[in-house]
Parts: C-alpha cells; structure tokens; sequence
C-alpha cells in the first residue's frame, strides 16, 4: 500500500510552499520536502480552516504563507503520506501505525498451516486478508470446506481491526465469510503495544475454530428448499442487493438456469461463485461475501423475497 504516518511538531522553520502546479510542505528545519499530491492540497485547505473560495482565489505565494499560519496554530499534526508524498492531512491521534509484517505474523501464528488465500485493498487504506488453514470438513460428500479468518485493518489506523470467521468452498475455490463479527478491537491505547498482536493472534485463532458451527449451517442451508416458482425472484433480490449487474449478473443466471438451486445452499453459492470467479473490484466482492453471509444466517428471512425485507 506504500502508506504511512507521519507526525508533525510545527516550528517557525515548517513551510508549506507553492511552485508552479505543486505545493510542498517543509517540515521543520530538515532539508526534507514532501510534495502534496491535488489531494492533499484539498486536504491541507480543509484541515487548516481556510475556506476554499478563498484558497482558489489568492495568489500562490500568499497561499502559502497563509497555509503555513494556519497550521502553526494546529502545532501538531500528522500527515499521511503515499509513495513519498503528502495525500491528506489529521488530528494528531486521529489514526496510529499498524506495523502490518507484525500483523501478518501474529495472523500466522493464529491459524495452523495458515496460507493467505486472497488479499484486496479495500477504500480508506484497509486491507482485506482471506486465510485459512488446515482444518476441512465436509458439508455433504465431496464437497468439502476449508476453514479459516477474514481480517480487516488499515496498517495507519483508518479502521478498527475486525475478524470474522472465513470458509473456502473447496469444489470451486469460493468463499464466504460468517456474518458474525467475532471479534472487533479498539485503538484506544494505540497500535504499538503487544496487546494488539495478542489481539490479532487470539482473534484469528477463534475465526478458525468456529468452522463446526458454520458446517452445521451449511448443512441446515441444504434441507432448506426453494420451489422452482421461487428461484428467479430470490436470485433476483439477492444479484439486486449485491449489486451484481451486466455480463456477471448474466452469467450467474446462466448458471442458475444450467443447474437450478434446489435449495438455500446453493442459492448461496452462487453469490459467492460471483464474489471468486466473475467479480474483479475489491467494493464488489465484499458485498457480494457480505450478501451471501446475510443470506446464510440463521434468522434470515424465510419468506419468497428474503433479500428485499418485505412480505408477499
């Protein structure tokens, strides 16, 4: 992700200075300038108050020197940087680093056998990783599921790490995550004390254990059936609410009309085919997993239409 967080002391030697079609910031009396990406100029106008008709309108210089003021009355602050340049800027303490390596080796050491299946990087610097493990179980004969953890988190703090418990269909490599969240944790003291990796480790240690109680569901799924009359408008509500559309929609109907769902099972996957095979967007997959996870939970709506929560 070539992402990291920097904090500022503002001095009377930081500057933030304005070339022809780039502004830099100088921070302190280092040699060091950090250009700012179009952005993080719109980040910088925001963050230090300057209302914004007033920053297209002044001359650079005086932007600058205005700018540079303006923070001084911050005196501390971070700024985010990608690739070496400045995309936005924060309240001191509104994100903290998150030694990602750290992350991964505490993820690894949760999980026995532990092999990163997927990673996606999601909108505000999340990442998504999709491991699993040894353990497999069957839901029915051959058809085999691996367990395993999804995780969340943003290596400077955008979020709060989650994990949820992950199964990888083997028959067709697709995956869907348990909708329960298992586990959530809070930045409150930061993300550099051991508390954390513990967290990471305990936490993805338990995502992997919850596969007997996520096989049952599945295998309750199969007795669950869905009448020929009712196929077409439950696989409609569920492409609607997983917003699958255009050649992909097509092909899971396709699908679908090849080999018709009998029941919720396989109802289920065939959202998540979508999410594995025919999705390429990160936003995409995860609401597809995130429908399919809905679709499989125990209390969901039973009804013809379980996707679009009314009555028919």
């Amino acid at each position: 992700m070539n992402t990291q967080l920097r904090e500022v002391d503002h001095n009377p030697r930081t500057r933030v200075m304005v070339a022809p079609e780039q502004v830099s910031l100088r921070p302190g009396g280092g040699k060091r300038i950090l250009e700012v990406t179009p952005g993080g100029v719109m980040s910088l106008v925001k963050f230090s108050g300057l209302p914004e008709n007033v920053a297209k309108n002044i001359r650079p210089e005086t932007f600058g020197m205005v700018a540079t003021e303006l923070l001084a009355h911050k005196r501390r602050y971070s700024v985010v940087t990608k690739d070496g340049a400045i995309t936005s800027f924060v309240r001191r303490g509104e994100y903290r680093n998150i030694n990602p390596e750290r992350a991964l080796q505490a993820i690894e050491s949760g999980v026995r056998g532990a092999d990163f299946h997927r990673v996606l990087i999601l909108d505000n610097l999340v990442a998504h990783i999709e491991v699993v493990g040894e353990e497999r179980q069957p839901v029915s004969r051959g058809d085999l599921i691996q367990a395993g953890a999804m995780v969340q988190f943003s290596p400077i703090g955008t979020i709060d790490p989650l994990v949820q418990a992950y199964a990888l269909r083997l028959t067709c490599t697709n995956g869907n995550t348990h909708n329960e969240v298992l586990r959530e944790f809070h930045l409150s003291g930061g993300g550099d004390g051991d508390d954390i990796w513990q967290w990471f480790r305990r936490s993805v240690r338990e995502a992997y254990q919850a596969i007997n109680p996520i096989i049952q569901r599945y295998r309750g799924m199969m007795d669950e059936l869905i009448t020929p009359e009712q196929r077409a408008q439950v696989l409609t509500a569920m492409l609607r609410e997983a917003k699958i559309s255009g050649g992909a929609a097509d092909a899971v109907r396709a699908m679908a009309i090849e080999n018709p769902p009998e029941n919720r099972y396989q109802m289920m996957n065939l959202i998540t085919y979508a999410s594995s095979h025919l999705l390429e967007r990160p936003d995409q997959v995860r609401r597809a997993q995130n429908t399919a996870a809905d679709y499989a939970h125990e209390h969901a709506n039973h009804l013809e239409c379980p996707m679009c929560h009314r009555h028919n």
